[in-house]
């Protein structure tokens, strides 16, 4: 997907579309995956979704998170991980939970959150439907409901997940249920740190997009040679071959000899060389640059100098600072770090097995303190 900045206008706009009976998210519903786009196109916006996804992860559920929890095999520190970079990308986070027949859950996964949108609400505005579809784009593609996989929104009451399975025809066609994280739970669908920074993303996506087209296409060194018309093709040959054992650097110093057919003709008048390059400034954007990194790290509550070399620089490397830096990092993710515990905490209460040890990220700077105290 190709952005400009037209495209990123009224981009969080959110309404509900009666036709595919979802909330669309954005003006063409593709909010997600402009984020998405604009994170891989951005080296900074990458970095700072790597250090904050990091942050809420801490040290995993220790323990207690190597327990299996689906049949992809994945653990519930695995869980942990795919979770806090979706919420660190996109604000959103939708977990999938499957349950037995004895309605205990056995059964844990992370939805992707590119693909997901929240059905349509009742008359008391309340949406109790999430659906999946692998391509929201209604601009480009058309959009098919038969394809669309629907499931109900988490409810842990017994009554309630029976009737939903009696309704799905049985236990082996019910879909289970889908939690919804998010940070504003007023909100229909939570928003992306890299929210009030697209532009500044888009800017540092289109900065590499200039230089390399600038090195890929432009006119770098080339010359243009001019010469009289040879009279024999041996002779057009013979001159090429020449040129050619003239090129690069390991052919620096040697000399041409051109024979001129009469003893009178001038130099110009036989040869003529001119000069294709077209500027290269790899410095247009350098200031822009600078703005757009300090910008999407300010939205990231990421510190400069734990992104940029230059800034680093100025701080010096010191150990310590750049390990109270990420505590910094790390308690400024206290409020998503006490969702996701009490989140995975109330499912695992009903898991298929008992779990005697407690559902808590733990901290990386635990182990530090001890260190340091010792």
């Amino acid at each position: 997907m190709k952005l400009y900045l037209s495209s990123l206008s009224d981009v969080l706009v959110v309404r509900e579309d009666k036709r595919d009976e979802v909330f669309s998210f954005g003006l063409d519903n593709i909010y997600p995956d402009t984020v998405e786009n604009l994170i891989n196109g951005s080296v900074t916006s990458k970095l700072c979704v790597d250090l904050s996804s990091k942050s809420i992860y801490g040290s995993s559920f220790g323990d207690a998170g190597n327990i299996i929890v689906n049949k992809e095999g994945h653990t519930l520190n695995q869980i942990l991980r795919i979770s806090a970079r979706e919420f660190t990308k996109f604000g959103n986070v939708y977990v999938h939970i499957g349950y037995n027949a004895d309605l205990k859950i056995n059964s844990i996964k992370i939805l992707p959150a590119v693909f997901m949108r929240v059905g349509k609400s009742d008359d008391l505005g309340y949406s109790g439907k999430l659906v999946q579809y692998e391509n929201w784009d209604s601009a480009s593609n058309r959009i098919y409901k038969k394809k669309f996989k629907v499931y109900d929104r988490y409810n842990p009451s017994e009554n309630v997940i029976k009737a939903q399975i009696k309704e799905a025809g049985g236990i082996l066609k019910y879909k289970g249920q889908v939690i919804h994280l998010k940070g504003d739970t007023n909100d229909v669908y939570g928003i992306s740190d890299l929210n009030t920074v697209l532009y500044e993303a888009l800017l540092e996506a289109n900065s590499q997009r200039f230089r390399a087209n600038n090195s890929e296409n432009g006119f770098l060194s080339t010359k243009l040679m001019v010469v009289k018309p040879f009279s024999k093709e041996e002779e057009r040959s013979s001159f090429k071959k020449t040129l050619k054992q003239l090129q690069g650097a390991d052919n620096t110093g040697k000399v041409l000899l051109l024979e001129s057919s009469q003893i009178s003709d001038t130099l110009s008048e036989q040869i003529k060389l001119e000069d294709l390059s077209s500027p290269y400034n790899d410095k247009l954007f350098e200031y822009s640059d600078a703005q757009s990194e300090k910008n999407i790290c300010k939205a990231f509550g990421i510190p400069t100098f734990l992104i940029s070399n230059s800034e680093s620089g100025l701080f010096g490397n010191s150990g310590e600072l750049i390990i109270q830096s990420k505590q910094m990092v790390w308690e400024s993710q206290s409020e998503t770090r006490d969702m996701f515990n009490e989140t995975f905490s109330r499912v695992l209460s009903n898991w298929k097995e008992p779990i005697k040890d407690t559902i808590e990220i733990q901290s990386p700077y635990n182990e530090i303190k001890e260190t340091v105290n010792e």
